[in-house]
């Protein structure tokens, strides 16, 4: 029997002035310089420590750009990323949401991966601003056990989730399969889902319904799923693949001063997302792997990164570098505005 062949992809895509949309943590519309040059730049410390940690998966780029930089080209060939340009086909319609309508792409991606992959191979998409601490072969080992592993974050049937109840999309779900979900719904993060080959099929053929429906939810202006998360969060119920295996492998990690859930422990995870880290831990990270993304020493490159991320506490350190980003980026925006 074939060895199955894991893959792990992040993606990109470049939104145009005519349909982008607000990425909030980044406080930018997709359109920005601002937002494309971040984006690349965690790229690099994503792939150094995945690669690192899994040497033997196939690592995947999907992005609409036909010319990425310089330095993300030699760093991918240096760590054998595929690159794979892709159209984004599943995109939402024009006043779709002030958010996040960049996020369907996912399931332009999940049918890609339907053409490469057999039955029973293990797909890892992770967001970008992610950093990977430890193998990941046991999280594979459960996917191809399970079929899926996913990282569910909410439960409560009262939970407003980016514009919509879990018991509203309870009440759509019955709506749309004219059926009561046989279980309660969950919410799935989209940062962090892997699936078996046969899956990402299933997934594929159960899309269409779902989101012709969504798309009558939105002509009629009706609470709908409004991302990627919250629509695949419908499909799992609706297949019968609802778990919580990730959550042993990942965590959403807010280092935001107003916004603080680490613990100690926190760094023993497999998988850190850093979403408060794009602008400052990741962006240290990259200068530190730009030239070379290789980690040759892992007690002193975590030691660096933790120093730099705040996990699993922020340290004075930290706390001084980011308060300095956000006075010279202040002081960078007065001059602009005072020049015009």
């Amino acid at each position: 029997m074939k060895q199955p062949t894991n893959y792990i992809a992040t993606w990109f895509y470049k939104e145009s002035k005519a349909d982008a949309s607000y990425y909030p943590q980044v406080g930018k519309r997709g359109d920005s310089t601002l937002v494309h040059s971040i984006y690349m730049q965690i790229q690099v410390p994503f792939y150094a420590t995945f690669r690192h940690y899994n040497p033997e998966a196939k690592l995947l780029f999907f992005t609409n750009i036909n010319q990425l930089p310089v330095f993300l080209e030699q760093l991918f060939k240096k760590l054998g990323v595929e690159i794979i340009q892709l159209p984004y086909r599943c995109i939402p319609p024009e006043g779709w949401h002030n958010a996040w309508r960049n996020q369907f792409y996912l399931y332009d991606i999940l049918k890609n991966m339907e053409e490469r992959m057999e039955d029973n191979d293990r797909f890892l998409i992770c967001d970008a601003d992610c950093l990977c601490h430890s193998s990941l072969n046991s999280l594979f080992e459960k996917t191809g056990q399970h079929g899926c592993a996913l990282y569910k974050l909410y439960d409560n049937s009262r939970t407003i989730v980016n514009g919509i109840t879990l018991q509203q999309m309870a009440d759509l779900y019955e709506d749309c399969y004219q059926e009561k979900p046989a279980q309660p719904i969950n919410y799935y993060g989209g940062e962090f889902m892997a699936f078996r080959g046969d899956i990402v099929k299933q997934i594929n053929t159960a899309y269409h319904p779902l989101w012709n429906y969504n798309l009558k939810l939105f002509e009629k202006k009706l609470p709908k799923l409004n991302e990627e998360a919250l629509f695949l969060s419908v499909l799992i119920t609706k297949l019968n693949l609802q778990n919580s295996i990730a959550n042993t492998y990942i965590k959403r990690m807010w280092t935001w001063s107003r916004c603080h859930n680490v613990e100690k422990g926190d760094e023993e995870f497999a998988v850190w997302h850093l979403p408060y880290e794009k602008k400052r831990g990741l962006y240290d990270l990259y200068r530190l792997l730009r030239k070379s993304p290789f980690i040759k020493d892992e007690k002193a490159f975590w030691k660096k990164a933790s120093c730099y991320t705040g996990i699993p506490e922020v340290n004075l350190q930290k706390q001084i570098r980011d308060h300095f980003r956000i006075f010279v980026f202040i002081f960078m925006t007065m001059l602009k505005i005072h020049k015009k």
